[in-house]
């Protein structure tokens, strides 16, 4: 009841204009009277218009300049240099982000926010959600109505900027937990860029979750969600071919109970009986369990085989067949070619067999036809004419046309 009692005397001392040291707000904040402290000292702050500072002096992390070392270490260095929180700084970092998080909401109250978007913790899942329903805008991570005064908008702003200081704070001091994990997962098939990416994201899920009141460290429920990260990170990227999560954790069953059991196991209802794992679901885990290899993977070394070497390549079958159906094809046109020019004069086959190349050879003019059978231009062009028209009136007509 002591620390209750400080507010008003503290705010009443207070000059309205100049904000409140985070350091000096939640050293007046205990968990088993939290929620009630919470109350009076967001009443009294707001009644007097007293922002909260939240500015913790540490030196900002200098841009990364190429200097014979590779991003990874300069980050690896910078992480390092960030102070490691004590038991008692967690407390009271997640009581006064607690506490920033509830003026956050009340002033989305305020401001009109929908009820989601007021209960809707910054750098959550809908994160990504950047479209706002018409009559509204999208002001501080959130949709609130358009035309909001100046001064609501100023203290949405000034909120959102307290949460998302003491949050990144709170984050950057736990990114150690990231370094000390990785090296459990060292030469899992993931780049260390990318298993540290997801490791970094789930630091902020652990903060959307973390309840001090159930007396755990933050340290011990962010190395939860960490490795978390890690392992999700493995089972979704580690393969080329994407094997589900529960599909895996199947498959890590079936190993270690077959390490106990024995290498003889094969049964699948054994399978299932000894891991745990329903028979269906051991099929599947089984069917999934294959890993794929690059064919330019060396045989061996001496001779410089490779597996691609193993592999048959029917192109030149394929082409051979292909050939063969062109043969075939071109025969059945011939026979067809003859059997329809069987009513023709012998003057009309040759004229056709020049000028169309029927005989194997290049199609001729009307020129060169008339001059090899001695008769005028003119003449060909009659004879072609006739015959093309004996042919498509013939009843070998329709055998003819599927080759157009």
């Amino acid at each position: 009841m002591a620390k209750q009692a400080v507010v008003p005397c503290l705010t009443q001392n207070h000059p309205p204009a100049e904000p409140l040291g985070f350091e000096e707000l939640v050293a007046h904040f205990d968990v088993e009277d939290f929620d009630h402290q919470a109350e009076a000292w967001m009443a009294a702050l707001d009644s007097q218009g007293v922002a909260v500072r939240c500015d913790f002096g540490r030196k900002r992390r200098s841009s990364f300049r190429s200097g014979g070392i590779s991003l990874l270490h300069f980050y690896r260095n910078e992480v390092q240099q960030i102070p490691v929180m004590t038991r008692e700084e967690e407390l009271r970092f997640c009581m006064g982000l607690e506490f920033l998080w509830r003026r956050l909401q009340a002033a989305r109250t305020h401001a009109g926010f929908d009820t989601e978007e007021v209960e809707r913790f910054p750098g959550g899942s809908d994160l990504g959600c950047i479209d706002c329903p018409p009559g509204r805008e999208r002001i501080c991570d959130g949709c609130a109505p358009i035309g909001l005064p100046a001064l609501v908008r100023a203290r949405l702003r000034a909120r959102n900027q307290e949460f998302h200081a003491v949050r990144n704070e709170l984050i950057e001091r736990n990114l150690y937990l990231v370094f000390r994990l990785l090296e459990r997962y060292r030469n899992v098939g993931v780049p260390m860029e990318d298993m540290i990416q997801e490791a970094n994201l789930s630091l902020f899920k652990a903060v959307e979750n973390f309840d001090f009141r159930r007396g755990v460290r933050f340290k011990t429920y962010a190395t939860y969600w960490v490795n978390q990260a890690f392992l999700n990170a493995i089972y979704n990227q580690s393969r080329t071919v994407r094997v589900p999560a529960y599909i895996q954790k199947a498959m890590k069953k079936i190993s270690d109970t077959a390490a106990t059991v024995g290498p003889g196991l094969r049964d699948t209802a054994a399978i299932s009986k000894h891991s745990g794992v329903p028979e269906d679901l051991v099929l599947t885990a089984m069917r999934g369990n294959r890993f794929t290899l690059s064919l330019d993977r060396s045989l061996d070394e001496d001779d410089g085989s490779r597996m691609v070497d193993l592999v048959e390549d029917d192109r030149q079958e394929n082409g051979d067949r292909e050939e063969l159906l062109k043969s075939s094809e071109a025969d059945k046109l011939q026979q067809h070619l003859r059997e329809a020019m069987e009513g023709l004069t012998h003057r009309e086959q040759a004229v056709l067999s020049m000028r169309f190349g029927l005989d194997g050879q290049h199609p001729s003019t009307l020129a060169v036809v008339g001059e090899r059978l001695k008769i005028s231009l003119e003449r060909v062009r009659q004879i072609q004419k006739a015959a093309l028209e004996k042919l498509r009136l013939g009843g070998k007509a329709r055998q003819l046309s599927q080759y157009a």
